[in-house]
C-alpha cells in the first residue's frame, strides 16, 4: 500500500469520526497530529501511534479491522498487527481492563 500524506490521513480520520480520539491521544502523549498521522518512527511517536491504533481497533462503537486501520494510515495490516501486540506488551493493564469490560 502506498504511503499517505498526513493531511490525507487526517481527512480520512475526520470522515470516520476518529479525529478527536487521535487528537486526544496526541495531547496526552505530547505528540502532534501530523507526527501521529505521518511516518515518524521515533520511540514516543511510534508508541503513541500504537495506542491510537489499539484504541481504534477496540473502539466502543465499532471494531475496525486491521485492514481498515492500515488503510486509514497508509500502512499494511501486518504493521498494524505488530503495533497492537507491542502496545499489549507495554500496557497489559489497559488490555486486561478493556477485555473485562467487554464481557
Amino acid at each position: 500500500m502506498p504511503s499517505k500524506l498526513p493531511a490525507a490521513v487526517i481527512q480520512d480520520l475526520q470522515a470516520c469520526n476518529l479525529l478527536e480520539l487521535v487528537e486526544q491521544i496526541g495531547r496526552l502523549r505530547g505528540v502532534c497530529l501530523t507526527e501521529l498521522c505521518g511516518r515518524t518512527r521515533t520511540q514516543n511517536v511510534a508508541a503513541a501511534r500504537h495506542e491510537v491504533w489499539w484504541r481504534i481497533r477496540n473502539h466502543p462503537d465499532r471494531s475496525y479491522s486491521l485492514q481498515e486501520i492500515a488503510g486509514l494510515f497508509g500502512n499494511n495490516h501486518a504493521t498494524v498487527w505488530a503495533a497492537l501486540h507491542a502496545f499489549a506488551r507495554r500496557h497489559p493493564e489497559i488490555v486486561t481492563a478493556a477485555t473485562e469490560t467487554k464481557h
